[in-house]
């Protein structure tokens, strides 16, 4: 029986010593058995590695950055500092491109006796990092079964293949993780739960806070080219772009929108807003003036029962975004007013056909003299009927305003005294986007 220090400490810890090649094949199973340990990872390897041959092991990302890495007696940041020493010279850099190109573990000469082996660690068709052993040949100490100068070479392929394979784990983890969280959250904003309990537990789940309000935002894209659930889509980048703004924010992409709760101190519109932002650089000439989606907000809600009616309200707003003319913006449920009542139309152009047998010529003749009318018209009424006001609002005189105002009621009909008429005419031009301020 031979002993060696455990990576790190001083103490001896035993390590077999089988004679042929059985002592590589134990320290083989010994790399492939961290496969089942629930909490081994590339430093677990490299750990072994180390304590096995005495030999520096680090696992280096495709950026030069060391992620892991064990040596006999060094810290980690001891070992990280000795191979980012090396990360600066031409050749080693070079070695890391054939070993990824050649997909197999390479044999380095260094300085002096030292020798390096680089092998990639291949996920797929990937190579997310690369496992690098080091050791000085005339200060070798092995027990006989792993003496041989094709040991190194060997074991750190298959450690990097071990490597390798624990990320692929960690991923299909990930990815399933992602999954359950996602249709828990997909349940919540379609009040799929059995009852309030039930919501309650989801909630809890996927990190819901229930102490403080919470809004749901939809990102739609208005191009439907731009669909898609992958992360190079503009959905997928959305869902990356909502979390940044609010790490708090309970998101999953479904079907043509991506959704987020997002948290009120986190202020919901902002973060609607600085995701259509981000998303609009590169793919629209004039960022400030329409993004590539439309963002929705729900109203407030204060429990996860009640995700589902703030969803509601934002696909309702989004619809309305889209029939006032207002897509590639962002627009609140709140901020809806008689437009919630007019959503209930089936049928948008039955709206439209009602402003325009209320405003007449006002809704038909689009010439110049007739849009000034119409505009003055809604200035009135979101001036609460003060020429004055509307006289500021517009500058011009007020004497134009009432000549305006009087124009705008021989052209529709409309008799502005009339309680029923005012009414009316407000609604149609809500129905118009007219009443937009």
């Amino acid at each position: 029986m031979t002993t060696t220090r455990q990576p790190g400490t001083g103490g001896a810890v035993p390590r077999p010593d089988a004679g042929g090649p059985r002592g590589l094949v134990a320290l083989y199973r010994r790399l492939s058995g961290l496969v089942a340990a629930p909490s081994a990872d590339a430093q677990a390897v490299a750990a072994v590695m180390a304590g096995e041959l005495g030999v520096l092991a680090a696992v280096v990302g495709p950026h030069r950055e060391v992620l892991d890495a064990a040596a006999l007696g060094l810290g980690a940041a001891e070992v990280a500092a000795r191979v980012l020493a090396d990360a600066h010279d031409g050749a080693w850099s070079r070695a890391l491109e054939v070993a990824a190109g050649a997909a197999r573990a390479l044999r380095v000469p260094g300085a002096g006796t030292r020798v390096q082996v680089v092998a990639p660690v291949l996920l797929g068709r990937e190579v997310p990092a690369f496992l690098l052993a080091e050791e000085d040949t005339a200060a070798r100490d092995r027990p006989d079964a792993l003496a041989g100068d094709d040991v190194l070479l060997l074991v750190a392929e298959h450690a990097a293949t071990v490597v390798g394979v624990l990320a692929g784990r960690d991923r299909v983890l990930a990815a399933a993780t992602g999954q359950v969280r996602g249709d828990l959250v997909s349940g919540l904003l379609l009040d799929r739960a059995r009852d309030a309990d039930q919501a309650a537990q989801w909630a809890e789940h996927v990190g819901f806070d229930a102490g403080v309000a919470h809004r749901v935002v939809v990102v739609s894209p208005d191009d439907d080219d731009a669909y898609g659930a992958g992360p190079a889509s503009l959905l997928g980048e959305a869902e990356e772009h909502l979390v940044a703004a609010a790490p708090g924010a309970l998101t999953v992409v479904r079907d043509t929108e991506t959704v987020a709760v997002v948290p009120e101190p986190a202020d919901p519109v902002a973060v609607g807003a600085a995701c259509a932002r981000r998303l609009a650089r590169g793919r629209v000439p004039d960022p400030d003036a329409r993004w590539p989606v439309t963002v929705a907000v729900g109203g407030p809600v204060g429990a996860a029962q009640e995700i589902a009616r703030s969803y509601d309200q934002a696909r309702r707003t989004l619809q309305a975004a889209r029939r006032l003319g207002r897509a590639g913006r962002v627009l609140r449920f709140d901020d809806l007013g008689v437009h919630r009542l007019l959503l209930q139309i089936p049928d948008p152009e039955a709206a439209r056909a009602f402003a325009r047998e209320v405003l007449g010529r006002l809704a038909t003749d689009r010439s110049e003299r007739t849009t000034e009318l119409l505009r003055t018209l809604a200035r009135y009424f979101l001036e609460d009927g003060s020429p004055q006001r509307v006289a500021r609002a517009l500058n011009v005189h007020p004497n134009t305003v009432g000549y305006r105002l009087r124009r705008a009621e021989e052209q529709s009909g409309l008799r502005l005294d009339n309680h029923r008429d005012r009414l009316a005419a407000q609604v149609a031009l809500e129905i118009l986007g007219e009443m937009e301020t």
